[in-house]
């Protein structure tokens, strides 16, 4: 038969549903509840436990008013991220009293348990939640981390392990805690000597993380903080060596700041990648043009229109490198193909000093004029004014 201080919080738990009477399941000898409240505007709420037909419990709670006899359970301790108290313990405690079977419950006792920094007993209330729901990973996790924290590390280790399996390549973060259980998959075996294994547990994370490094690189790049665009890029670039766009992010952030020969490593082992990455190719081939080494960047530019033969930019850059060479006639004839593909920058044009030796040629009005009628807005890897 259930004990009497459980089927007093039982009794509390009926009064949320509602005058009437209930079936009760878990609770050894009791079959239903019959709840009845007064009818006084400051009365109380009866409650008796039936089992087999005839009475066993019955208990009186005072109420504010009837139309009030639906209590809200004990409330959630704090906001996320704010740092639980004892008191917010006592209530999830009460909670869990209440709704013994709601793994929820015990996984935010848990949670503040941990919080506090007293891990044996997170432990008890999230191996519940865990048994009550075996399939919830974010419960699994959360045991894992409070096996760490007492030192149970093979027991976190197994926790981390279980959640990782879930989704091994990450396919589908942040759809669960995949990069966490990771992370602590790795300490857990880092703390047992296992330093080879947990280097092997973080792999996965590899491309995420330089996922998240290159879009802070695209976000600073846009925001005009360019030094730190490079940063970015370049620790992306560093930890997935073989990820071409962040290889390409991080030479185009270097191009963009004058640092040329920097830039042309980066942008080598891009095209070296996926050849196919034309905007390697073209920003390869405008590295090399400014450092002076002009057939190498010819060879670049043209590697580019070979993938697209419509890039305004790449016409536009073999172009400079033929008025530099002195080839008036091509220079023009390139200078040309770039209008017809679009390139509409003017006014970078007009002070362009690779065109310095075109400006004088009775040329230049047509030429000017095409590229005003392009079209509107910078064209796909246009270079930035120098």
């Amino acid at each position: 038969m259930t004990p009497v201080e459980h089927a007093e919080a039982l009794a509390l738990s009926m009064v949320a549903r509602g005058e009437g009477t209930h079936p009760v399941e878990g609770h050894p000898g009791v079959q239903e509840a019959v709840v009845k409240f007064s009818t006084e505007e400051l009365g109380s709420v009866e409650v008796t436990l039936r089992g087999e037909g005839k009475p066993l419990h019955q208990f009186r709670f005072g109420i504010a008013a009837p139309e009030a006899a639906r209590p809200a359970p004990p409330e959630r301790p704090v906001e996320s991220g704010a740092r639980p108290t004892d008191a917010d313990v006592v209530r999830l405690r009460q909670l869990t009293e209440l709704t013994p079977d709601d793994a929820s419950a015990w996984n935010d006792l848990g949670g503040a348990l941990r919080g506090l920094g007293r891990p044996e007993e997170a432990i008890a209330a999230l191996e519940k939640a865990v048994a009550l729901q075996p399939g919830n990973p974010f419960y699994r996790l959360e045991l894992g981390m409070a096996y760490g924290e007492s030192g149970r590390y093979a027991d976190a280790e197994k926790c981390h392990s279980e959640v990782a399996a879930i989704d091994p390549e990450l396919k589908r973060w942040p759809s669960h805690p995949g990069v966490i259980a990771l992370i602590k998959l790795a300490h857990a075996r880092w703390k047992q000597g296992q330093a080879v294994r947990a280097l092997e547990a973080l792999r996965p994370a590899i491309p995420l993380v330089a996922g998240i490094l290159r879009d802070l690189g695209a976000y600073s790049m846009d925001a005009g903080k360019h030094l730190d665009a490079v940063k970015f890029f370049s620790a992306a670039g560093g930890i997935a060596p073989t990820m071409a766009d962040v290889l390409h992010n991080a030479g185009r952030s270097l191009v963009w700041i004058g640092r040329f020969d920097e830039a042309v490593p980066w942008l080598i082992n891009a095209v070296r990648v996926d050849a196919s990455c034309t905007g390697a190719w073209h920003d390869l081939g405008h590295a090399l043009a400014r450092l002076g080494r002009r057939a190498e960047a010819r060879r670049m530019l043209r590697s580019a229109l070979k993938r697209d033969p419509k890039r305004a930019s790449s016409w536009y850059e073999l172009g400079c490198l033929d008025a530099l060479d002195g080839k008036r006639d091509a220079a023009f004839r390139t200078l040309r193909r770039a209008a017809q593909c679009g390139y509409n920058r003017v006014a970078h044009v007009q002070v362009d000093p690779d065109l310095a030796g075109l400006r004088k040629d009775k040329r230049w009005p047509a030429l000017v004029a095409a590229m005003q009628q392009a079209g509107s807005g910078t064209q796909p890897g246009a270079p930035p004014p120098f």
